[in-house]
């Protein structure tokens, strides 16, 4: 109000002098240069006064995901009809030291749009945040509808192709994301495999490296799925590489496709490989070994994460492997760098380093 009024202020006394036509005497016009003087300060303090409040309405958010935060204008900050507009914030923001990503989305249900960050690593949130707030509070207010960001959440177009891959964009757009978003994130939908009966996400924002999307995709995202659209067997995600490479410790999920290599496994065995079940809590040994005919080979490459979520779409079975790397280690008397965890009689799945 103060912005305005001063401005209009201005405007008004220069029209009154134009009008009156009168000269001004030297004091006089000195007395008028000290007014707009005072006046264009206070514009700029007031100016300043709203990008600050403007930059603290944005509220910094934790996610599952430690190094991201979710930057969002909460709704009842904004006049009606009045939205912020982020073209460009994604560019702005990547210039920032200690920032790694950006997603820039429209939330399902509000107008208003919000922000996940991920931090470049060893990036303090501290110092981090702070300069976030300040870009996105210097970001326009404008009326009517927003501009469309630089990565939209908008629905893929592939569900305009019916069936069954429209169900599961249905049950995405109403049942799943609007839980994920919440948290800083969001899911689209890559394909359906009809033969197979998987569903390819893609995971964006906060989901990107989390530690948690395995549990996400495996205990709820296909939960979900399954109880909408029964003919959904498995979920899997392909991300996109993104600068921080990814979160070493994240979980892993593993979609078994046995193939049958029972030479290979009584090879493995022989070379002193131990083979643990998941179904009878003990070590696999003569006979049950015998059985265990078909495998997949699961390569940690230096990955160091707290669960492997096992699943075959086969027979539906689910395993979870805690501490995988923990199978491997020489001072627990395993000098092959290889862990084979039976999942059912007749399929295991080969870990090695």
């Amino acid at each position: 109000v103060k912005v305005f009024s001063a401005h209009r202020l201005l405007i008004g006394m220069a029209l009154a002098r134009r009008s009156a036509g009168a000269a001004v005497a030297p004091s006089a016009g000195g007395a008028w240069s000290a007014l707009r003087r005072s006046l264009v300060a206070d514009f700029v303090r007031a100016s300043r006064s709203f990008s600050g409040a403007a930059a603290a309405q944005w509220r910094c958010l934790e996610t599952p995901n430690p190094d991201v935060r979710k930057f969002e204008w909460p709704e009842e900050s904004a006049a009606p009809g009045v939205v912020m507009v982020l073209g460009g914030a994604r560019a702005r923001l990547l210039q920032l030291d200690g920032v790694g990503d950006v997603f820039v989305a429209s939330g399902a249900s509000s107008a208003q749009p919000w922000v996940s960050v991920t931090r470049s690593r060893g990036a303090s949130w501290d110092m981090l945040a702070p300069q976030v707030q300040a870009v996105l509070g210097d970001m326009p207010a404008e009326g009517g509808a927003s501009a469309a960001p630089e990565e939209a959440v908008a629905p893929s177009t592939s569900a305009s192709s019916g069936g069954v891959e429209a169900e599961i964009e249905e049950v995405l757009l109403h049942r799943v994301r609007p839980s994920v978003q919440a948290d800083g994130g969001d899911v689209e939908l890559l394909r359906w495999e009809a033969d197979t009966g998987k569903v390819v996400l893609r995971l964006q924002g906060a989901c990107r490296g989390c530690p948690q999307s395995a549990v996400t995709l495996q205990e709820t995202i296909l939960r979900t799925l399954q109880h909408f659209v029964p003919v959904v067997r498995s979920v899997a995600s392909e991300e996109d590489a993104y600068e921080s490479g990814g979160d070493p410790k994240a979980d892993i999920p593993w979609e078994h496709v046995g193939m049958p290599d029972p030479e290979g496994i009584r090879a493995l065995s022989a070379a002193g490989t131990p083979f643990f079940s998941t179904f009878v809590g003990m070590k696999v040994e003569g006979a049950m070994l015998r059985r265990v005919k078909f495998c997949s080979k699961l390569e940690l490459a230096g990955r160091t994460p707290e669960h492997v979520f096992l699943s075959c779409p086969q027979c539906k079975v689910k395993r979870t492997v805690e501490d995988p790397n923990d199978l491997l280690l020489p001072e627990k008397g395993n000098h092959t760098g290889n862990a084979a965890v039976v999942i059912c009689p007749m399929c295991c799945v080969i870990i090695s380093r």
